[in-house]
């Protein structure tokens, strides 16, 4: 018995054959006569083909199979998170695991996400500059970015968390590292464990730790914003869970409890999950990124905090519809065929439940 006709692909043909056919002319005559202009949507995402070099720290724990100790300090301060980072679905074996903090840095949400779902990321960024007695790693950008809420300490709590070599690769993979074109790079800081336990609870004492040497996760440059947007509700849940599973200091958990997360109408974030829908078939079944990229370009342009007054933040969640509405179209038709023969990725599941 032949299979069910599949909609999907005959409509995202015709959707490749009508998009050539009008950006095609278009887009050559851009490249040729506006070189020294400034860069298209298409190219804001241009980055280094270089590889990047990672520390030396991890390069010798790798080439030796010894322990590494990572710092985790966004969605990896969940236990159950971070057990379930292997790319082949394998558990990630924990050996030791406990509430620590970097000095001289922050928590930063300036990795550049997808508006307006998950609009930034969780990354390590230092406060004052790169080059500080805390740092053991001295990276190439100068550029550090503002933040949208900062916590009263010029430092960063987390988890330190003790791995084998290759279950710290395996969640380096999990994270996109290494690769030239990913969001994240390592960095080696010192980090201090609160080291004291009372009740069962951490505390923090500060003038009796000694330092780990940690691998961090920094974003890198081109994906790295001048200014923190504020995190997705979805995203900040998973990171007060875990700084409470921590026993993170109960200043620093208050600091996440007040952290301004991304608010958008329930229309809008429906709109927005129908159009991934459409843009993920197109960017990763069929290489056709241009049409995402113009809309993140667009997007990000109208994007204000949600500190903003309500008529700036209205207007953002209207010009955010009309950007994606779209592709929801479509997006929602193949939403409906993913449903109806249970074609729907692990990953799409996991954002249409935390989204929609």
């Amino acid at each position: 018995m032949l299979p069910p006709p599949n909609p999907i692909r005959s409509l995202i043909t015709f959707l490749i054959l009508c998009l050539v056919c009008h950006t095609g002319g278009s887009v050559a005559s851009t490249k040729r006569n506006n070189q020294n202009e400034s860069p298209s949507p298409s190219s804001l995402t241009t980055v280094q083909s270089n590889a990047v070099e990672r520390p030396k720290l991890v390069t010798d724990s790798l080439a030796n199979n010894k322990d590494i100790y990572y710092f985790g300090l966004g969605s990896n301060m969940l236990r159950s998170k971070l057990e379930g980072r292997a790319v082949c679905g394998t558990k990630i074996h924990i050996k030791s695991m406990e509430p620590a903090y970097v000095k001289n840095h922050r928590l930063a949400f300036n990795m550049r996400g997808f508006l307006p779902l998950e609009p930034g990321m969780g990354s390590l960024e230092a406060v004052v500059s790169d080059n500080n007695e805390e740092s053991v790693t001295t990276t190439t950008t100068k550029m550090t970015s503002t933040p949208l809420l900062a916590y009263k300490e010029p430092e960063c709590h987390g988890a330190l968390v003790k791995l084998s070599a290759e279950d710290y690769e395996r969640v380096m993979r999990s994270e996109g590292v290494p690769g030239s074109n990913r969001g994240y790079e390592e960095v080696v800081v010192l980090a201090y464990p609160y080291r004291c336990q009372k009740n069962g609870l951490s505390l923090l004492l500060r003038s009796k730790q000694q330092p780990v040497q940690a691998v961090a996760l920094r974003a890198r440059e081109h994906v790295r914003l001048s200014h923190d947007p504020a995190p997705s509700r979805r995203y900040m849940t998973i990171l007060q869970r875990g700084a409470q599973e921590l026993g993170l200091d109960p200043s620093y958990q208050d600091y996440l409890q007040q952290h301004p997360v991304a608010q958008s109408w329930p229309l809008t974030r429906r709109i927005a999950v129908l159009n991934l829908v459409f843009t993920s078939k197109l960017s990763f079944q069929y290489k056709i990124r241009f049409i995402s990229k113009l809309q993140n370009w667009l997007l990000w342009k109208v994007y204000v905090p949600p500190t903003a007054n309500v008529f700036a933040r209205t207007l953002f969640d209207l010009a955010t519809t009309l950007i994606l509405l779209p592709g929801s179209l479509p997006g929602s038709i193949m939403f409906l065929y993913m449903k109806l023969f249970n074609r729907m990725s692990p990953m799409m599941k996991l954002m249409v439940e935390g989204h929609w």
